[in-house]
């Protein structure tokens, strides 16, 4: 009977070694996000690897450890660490974000850049970052009409994302697609006033030597940012009498 018991027995104490592990590794984890909170990264960084020797399952402290040695300027550990996580979850979209920053900031590697933003993209539709992070890789890689589709994708989660507006304003102005670029951004500016939409709405008329509508754009932009509606005016005032 004993020796019946016996299996049962190895698994009843399995199931809670791995319980007591798990709980570890969850209050290893949130010690490292409260020293992440005051920038207190080495300790972090400390509690985070004692949570995935606890728990080598625990994607979510991989990607923390990932964050921390990228954001240190140690690229290659940031990888392995991100690549940790999506090996346990292969959806996990702040490893795939995670990624994409590295080959597409330290590594100036584009296209796998790219792969891992889009991966991201498929299984999160509301992040305005990734759509900007592919609008600005396509506009580095002159594909300007794709940069145009992903920055249109981030406005349209938020209307008031600047960095958005500059890879649009950026790809228009370089496909010389400036009634078309006016056209777009005074949709954007129904909806809210944006300083960058009215400086490069600016910038288009300049181009179209059209002075009346781009003075119009400097008057609006002069009650919402003065230095920028400055840097327009300069500009507006160099073209030449209508």
């Amino acid at each position: 009977m004993f020796k019946k018991l016996l299996p049962l027995l190895a698994c009843i104490i399995s199931f809670n070694i791995a319980i007591a592990q798990s709980k570890n590794a969850n209050v290893f984890y949130k010690a490292g996000m409260a020293f992440k909170k005051i920038s207190n990264f080495n300790e972090a960084l400390n509690s985070f690897a004692k949570a995935v020797l606890a728990d080598k399952k625990f994607d979510s402290a991989y990607v923390e450890i990932g964050n921390i040695f990228s954001a240190g300027g140690n690229m290659d550990m940031g990888i392995y660490n991100y690549k940790k996580a999506l090996a346990i979850n292969s959806s996990y979209t702040d490893a795939l974000i995670g990624m994409g920053k590295i080959y597409r900031d330290a590594k100036k590697d584009y296209d796998s850049a790219i792969i891992y933003y889009i991966a991201a993209e498929k299984l999160d539709k509301n992040n305005k970052e990734t759509y900007y992070a592919l609008a600005w890789i396509y506009n580095v890689k002159k594909e300007h009409e794709k940069a145009i589709s992903y920055a249109v994708k981030s406005l349209e989660i938020d209307n008031t994302y600047k960095p958005a507006y500059g890879e649009l304003g950026y790809a228009y102005r370089s496909l010389k697609k400036y009634t078309e670029c006016i056209e777009q951004l005074k949709k954007n500016l129904a909806v809210s006033v944006v300083d960058v939409a009215l400086l490069y709405t600016g910038y288009c008329y300049i181009e179209l030597k059209n002075k009346e509508g781009a003075m119009q754009q400097y008057e609006a932009l002069l009650k919402v940012n003065e230095k920028m509606a400055g840097a327009l005016n300069k500009k507006v005032e160099a073209m030449p009498a209508n």
